[in-house]
């Protein structure tokens, strides 16, 4: 038993019941089967005071984090704690890029060319049949170029930048596009009001990922049982999440 190892594993607020089911059979079996001692924080929102004294003082092996918001938290304390090994678990597509140095750090994601390898085939489609596409993105996560290449700035537009919607409306009216193609996150009254503008949209933005949570645990377990550990991060695979996209 003094090879004993122990897990820590923290996840946000709403998730389902069944998966909250799955992950306590699951950390049960670890503990009677595998004598990996482990504890569960559930329904984490932000971390407290108490709970980050407690990821410092305790003994723990391994730190299992899940959600994009508490990934994002726990950044400062991976290089504080070097004698803990961490596995963030996105549960979103994450369209900014942070950089990882640390070697304690395991970080799930969808990755960069995660969007790009979701719609390519859609927009592939509709440049072949020749359609127009208007698009509307945000300044930091820009268009991929063969999509639209800048000779076509004037079909893009930012909704970050300040006033920008009546300049949007006024090019869907110049240019008549057979879509309009929404690449970043929009506010639900600013797609209502699109509607009015009779074209088509393609809220690409609306896809999203969910863990395939016994796939992961496995894969975790795995990696514990026969130390595996590999640093850094790494896209999922198709078995380890499922996409959800609009059609």
């Amino acid at each position: 038993m003094q090879n004993k190892q122990s897990v820590l594993l923290i996840t946000e607020p709403n998730l389902p019941d069944t998966t909250k089911s799955l992950i306590s059979k699951t950390l049960s079996s670890w503990k009677d089967k595998e004598f990996i001692a482990n504890e569960w924080l559930p329904d984490v929102t932000s971390l407290s005071e108490e709970q980050v004294n407690k990821i410092h003082s305790v003994a723990y092996d391994y730190i299992i984090v899940a959600g994009n918001g508490l990934n994002q938290q726990v950044l400062p304390y991976i290089g504080t704690t070097p004698d803990k090994k961490w596995i963030l678990l996105d549960n979103a597509i994450d369209r900014t890029e942070t950089p990882v140095s640390a070697t304690n750090l395991e970080w799930k994601r969808s990755g960069a060319e995660f969007m790009r390898s979701q719609w390519g085939e859609w927009v592939k489609q509709q440049q072949a049949m020749g359609k127009a596409i208007e698009w509307i993105t945000a300044s930091a996560n820009p268009i991929p170029s063969e999509w639209a290449p800048s000779e076509e700035a004037e079909y893009i537009s930012l909704s970050d930048a300040e006033g920008w919607y009546p300049q949007f409306q006024n090019q869907v009216k110049q240019h008549a596009p057979d879509w309009i193609a929404v690449y970043s996150p929009l506010e639900a009254n600013v797609l209502q009001r699109m509607k009015n503008l009779q074209v088509p949209v393609m809220n690409m933005a609306a896809t999203s990922v969910a863990l395939k949570w016994d796939t992961v645990l496995n894969g975790i377990l795995d990696q514990m049982k026969n130390k595996r550990w590999t640093p850094g991060i790494q896209n999922y695979t198709d078995q380890e999440i499922t996409i959800n996209k609009p059609q």
